[in-house]
């Protein structure tokens, strides 16, 4: 029993899916947090934390991919664009779990991490009604204001995934990178070892040759 309870242990913690539910875990305790706080920090003009630079904001994010109006779209539209988002999760999930054995460890940790953050923002989505948000019409909660530099909001699952797809392409540029030194350290060696099979011996090196391989008989 211990022994499988290691096991399962050592591949819980290997697999990364513990990021995959802390992130989503913190995202919506957060979420839920400021949509109960919502009439206080509307009537602070938010929270300030930094003074100029930080601050919690209560937003309701209304856009789909690509600046889609959420909003203006009907109820069958939101459905249809929820079951896809998470279907496309759960595919992504199966496929992982498939290679997850050979899955290196940062894109385990890159892809529990985008996971997370879809989910999040499908479940406001889902679950929150505009009742509940307190706002004409249904949306993400964003709450994080960088009011002194940027003008948009926005929440802990949109951060998961902007630092996972950073963290996966500078991962990717420095494998690439390295395997391109490698491959250019290696070839002088490759390059060598092919004059040396096609180098023409001399009659004392052929002698010499014969004579090792005699002894060695």
């Amino acid at each position: 029993m211990k022994e499988k309870f290691k096991k399962y242990s050592l591949w819980f913690l290997k697999s990364f899916i513990w990021l995959g539910i802390l992130v989503l875990t913190l995202d919506l305790i957060s979420k839920l947090a400021v949509v109960m706080n919502k009439d206080y920090i509307r009537s602070q003009g938010g929270i300030v934390l930094i003074n100029n630079f930080l601050r919690i904001n209560y937003v309701i994010n209304n856009k789909m991919v690509f600046g889609i109006d959420f909003a203006g779209s009907n109820n069958a539209n939101r459905i249809v664009f929820c079951v896809l988002a998470l279907a496309i999760c759960t595919g992504i999930i199966i496929y992982l779990v498939k290679k997850w054995d050979k899955t290196d460890k940062m894109f385990k940790a890159c892809f529990m991490m985008i996971i997370a953050g879809a989910l999040g923002n499908v479940i406001d989505r889902l679950f929150y009604s505009p009742e509940f948000l307190g706002n004409p019409v249904n949306g993400v909660v964003d709450w994080i204001d960088f009011y002194g530099v940027w003008k948009f909001n926005f929440n802990i699952a949109d951060c998961a995934v902007v630092i996972a797809a950073i963290m996966l392409v500078i991962y990717i540029i420095v494998i690439e990178l390295v395997a391109y030194l490698k491959e250019n350290k290696d070839k002088p060696k490759t390059i060598e070892k092919k004059e040396e099979k096609g180098k023409v011996l001399s009659k004392t090196e052929k002698k010499k040759n014969e004579f090792i391989e005699k002894k060695d008989e």
